[in-house]
């Protein structure tokens, strides 16, 4: 289970890159509208870091559309 540094559940939807090369993923947390994105560094998990590296490297590479 992923959660925000806040400890909302978040489930992680797309991931992406901004300029400067930081990755960014977008996800929707429990109880709130629309996507938001969040930073590697704003994630927590029950199973800690290996779990968020596995959601993260399942995580399709979101739509420069």
């Amino acid at each position: 289970m992923i959660f925000s540094r806040f400890g909302t559940r978040i489930t992680l939807v797309s991931k992406s890159e901004d300029a400067a090369g930081q990755l960014r993923l977008q996800g929707t947390g429990e109880g709130m509208e629309g996507v938001r994105e969040y930073g590697r560094a704003d994630l927590k998990a029950d199973d800690g870091g290996p779990e968020i590296d596995a959601a993260i490297a399942a995580l399709p590479w979101k739509d420069k559309r």
